[in-house]
């Protein structure tokens, strides 16, 4: 197995380029149904063809997007994706995507801290002001490490999602450039004169 070479290091994860290895992993995972389900493709189930043709697309550097994989930090291994697509150079937005694929890590913090470190990314590195993202109103977990890393809703399409006989909100979320942290950012370039870090 090649070596993950970190973008971002959190305490919890790792934010990296994808590897090649990683794409059976990513099948696996996708072939569950409750994590496609938090994904918006309800009932749906991707094959390695599939998964090899998204990784063969983010392995690309497109202007408009920013994909990463996310590692545990002990052990370096492969839990899921972060990414920051439809980027708009010119008036500093995006939207975010995540998820944790790996069912045994729900819950634990990785998926907050992997949202927090590309936030922080897309504000300090890309020069974003705003941040948008998608989330179903069913996935309370979700919006939960959404609120944690200071998005906050800022809408709703009423009804727009069906699952099992059921109706759920679409909830729309954003964050700022001057509601995020760009301390630990500002660590890691640590050669910049500070007149351009302020």
């Amino acid at each position: 197995m090649s070596e993950v070479h970190p973008i971002l290091t959190g305490e919890k994860v790792i934010l990296a380029r994808v590897r090649p290895e990683d794409v059976p992993v990513m099948a696996r995972h996708f072939a569950n149904l409750e994590l496609t389900a938090y994904l918006g493709a309800i009932g749906g189930a991707f094959s390695l063809e599939d998964e090899q043709a998204y990784f063969e697309s983010i392995s690309k550097s497109k202007p408009d997007q920013a994909t990463f994989g996310i590692y545990t930090r002990e052990g370096q291994t492969y839990i899921g994706g972060v990414d920051l697509r439809t980027i708009n150079h010119r008036h500093g937005t995006a939207e975010l995507g995540v998820s944790i694929h790996d069912p045994e890590y729900w819950g634990g913090g990785y998926g907050s801290e992997a949202v927090r470190l590309m936030v922080e990314y897309g504000m300090y590195f890309l020069g974003l002001h705003n941040i948008q993202l998608n989330v179903f109103s069913y996935n309370t977990r979700g919006i939960r490490a959404y609120e944690k890393v200071g998005f906050r809703e800022i809408g709703r399409r009423r009804g727009a999602i069906r699952l099992g006989g059921e109706r759920f909100d679409a909830v729309l979320m954003d964050i700022t450039a001057d509601e995020v942290d760009m301390s630990r950012m500002r660590g890691l370039v640590r050669l910049l004169p500070a007149t351009l870090e302020e």
